[in-house]
């Protein structure tokens, strides 16, 4: 049973409640998966992508403690994303409904003028059922299951042979961003979900909190590009935020060669703990080649979708 509460209170939260909703947030990853997944870094880098004084909320208790959280982002040119917590102990309280309500609301309003179709993405943990009846009876329908990935490095990981002609490089910054950009764009628009990202906004938001150019690499086929990875350095481990190879160049190993790099160089770094996410339903059977490199699931998020209809 949850605790009686008399009342909450709904605001937006300012830089210094970035602590508060991390610790929130890691008590309903415990309840959900046994374990917290979220660290302060994975908050502000957040906060990077959005107005927090108009796209995110907190609920406080009656003794100010934060018991809900929830934010509305702009993802692409059609698609929004949200993610709303309650405290374990708060539940049924209304808390969650509330907020939901506030991101949709906001969620309409940044909609208003965009071209085309909008869609408004919830992501939820799939062993949270309370949670996922919510945006069912509002009108969400089931979209997608990701899957969190793991592998904890045991050994020195063994390194794989590009074919000839093939190059593994670095990111050299101030040089490669817009070739990165291009690479990402082409490989992603296979991928569910996809909309059209301006460049100027998507590199900003990966060289938020925790960028590491020394954690992103390309792989070279002559002078033109063939493959890219981005991951970064975490309180739980490095995560890997992005990998992508090109329709030509795919089949020739470039994905298990930036896995495998990769590894070698949080091992390097004393980081044995490898984490990301990946779309159980990957057009290019990604999930295969993470379990070829050794990474098992780990825990799963539900991604439902509504449409955003004025």
């Amino acid at each position: 049973m949850g605790r009686e509460i008399q009342k909450f209170m709904i605001k937006h939260p300012t830089m210094e409640d970035a602590q508060a909703i991390t610790d929130l947030v890691s008590l309903c990853d415990i309840e959900d998966i046994g374990e917290p997944d979220i660290t302060l870094s994975d908050v502000l880098d957040m906060w990077n992508s959005i107005q927090i004084d108009t796209d995110a909320w907190i609920a406080l208790s009656e003794t100010n403690e934060v018991i809900g959280y929830g934010f509305v982002e702009v993802t692409g040119a059609n698609r929004m994303d949200t993610c709303v917590f309650v405290h374990p102990q708060f539940k049924n309280q209304g808390i969650g409904s509330l907020l939901l309500t506030k991101v949709e609301e906001r969620a309409h309003v940044l909609a208003k003028g965009r071209e085309g179709e909008q869609k408004l993405m919830n992501q939820i943990s799939f062993t949270n059922h309370s949670a996922r009846k919510l945006v069912e009876d509002r009108g969400y329908q089931f979209s997608r299951l990701y899957e969190r990935m793991k592998i904890e490095l045991e050994e020195k990981p063994s390194q794989y042979q590009l074919p000839e002609g093939m190059t593994l490089r670095p990111f050299q910054p101030d040089q490669d961003e817009e070739t990165l950009f291009s690479i990402y764009d082409e490989t992603f628009r296979d991928a569910w979900g996809y909309t059209k990202k301006d460049f100027a906004t998507w590199i900003s938001q990966k060289k938020g909190d925790g960028y590491d150019p020394s954690l992103w690499f390309i792989v070279w086929k002559d002078s033109k590009p063939a493959g890219f990875l981005m991951s970064r350095m975490q309180d739980d481990g490095l995560f890997i935020d992005l990998l992508g190879v090109k329709r030509e160049y795919r089949k020739h190993g470039i994905g298990k060669a930036l896995l495998l790099h990769t590894f070698g160089i949080a091992y390097q770094r004393n980081q044995k703990t490898i984490l990301l996410y990946v779309d159980s339903d990957s057009l290019t059977n990604a999930n295969r080649l993470y379990q070829q490199v050794g990474m098992k699931p780990h825990s799963q998020t539900a991604v439902y979708m509504k449409e955003l209809i004025d």
